[in-house]
């Protein structure tokens, strides 16, 4: 099951086991026992994130050159998409 309130991960009774990534949910905690495998067969694009990264470290990218990492870690434009096709951290949290 996925869960997921206005792109913040809630934590869920029991361990939390993988967070995901796919355009039509956004981020979301997969339920102890759901497989990324599992979810991709109704969210191909899916992809496992290991952080979300804090405003600072936004604001920093920003200081570095206006960039911002993609959520699969390449560099892109702030509004834009990685070669990959995975969003920007900014749209992907909705800041953009």
């Amino acid at each position: 099951m996925l869960i997921r309130w206005q792109n913040v991960l809630i934590k869920m009774e029991g361990k939390m086991k993988m967070k995901i990534y796919a355009k039509k949910v956004g981020i979301c905690t997969l339920k102890e026992g759901v497989t990324l495998e599992y979810i991709r067969k109704r969210y191909p694009d899916a992809i496992q994130i290991d952080h979300i990264p804090t405003e600072e470290d936004l604001k920093e990218w920003h200081n570095e050159g206006g960039g911002c990492e993609a959520i699969d870690g390449c560099w892109v434009d702030p509004d834009g998409q990685c070669e990959h096709g995975y969003d920007s951290w900014l749209v992907a949290l909705g800041w953009i």
